[in-house]
């Protein structure tokens, strides 16, 4: 894999890391200290979520987090076409695919207020931290030229 390829792509996806443990903290503050008003319906839920500035952020980051994740799949992809190391496809892949899971259950859990998409939010933000990370810890770490 050329050595700069690889610094490029093991430093976009220390950026998703970063950006997933703000992602993190933003979503542990809104369970713990925002409370959504009770009998109310979607859209009113939705108008509420927006009103509150950490789950707008919150929001924002992870459709931030979405496009960063596509973006390291193609270029992963990209590479992976011109050498053999097929490991920063299949890692940026499950990313995105757990980014996009817990996308989709925030999603759903902002108008249902159901504890399960909560926690399944959890878990796919644990499955992108390791698909993120996997790479950064199993290849060599290359030198800048």
């Amino acid at each position: 894999m050329d050595p700069r390829l690889q610094r490029s792509l093991r430093i976009h996806s220390m950026f998703l890391i970063g950006a997933l443990v703000v992602q993190y903290t933003l979503g542990m503050y809104v369970n713990l200290f925002v409370s959504f008003p009770d009998n109310s319906s979607q859209g009113q839920l939705w108008e509420f979520a927006w009103s509150q500035p950490a789950l707008a952020a919150h929001i924002i980051l992870a459709i931030l987090i979405f496009f960063g994740s596509v973006v390291l799949c193609i270029r992963a992809a990209r590479q992976a076409a011109r050498s053999k190391d097929r490991r920063w496809i299949t890692c940026s892949l499950i990313g995105l695919l757990a980014v996009f899971a817990a996308g989709a259950s925030g999603a759903s859990f902002i108008p249902s207020q159901t504890d399960l998409y909560s926690y399944s939010m959890s878990l796919a933000f644990l499955i992108a931290i390791f698909s993120y990370g996997w790479p950064l810890i199993t290849s060599q770490r290359v030198e800048p030229s």
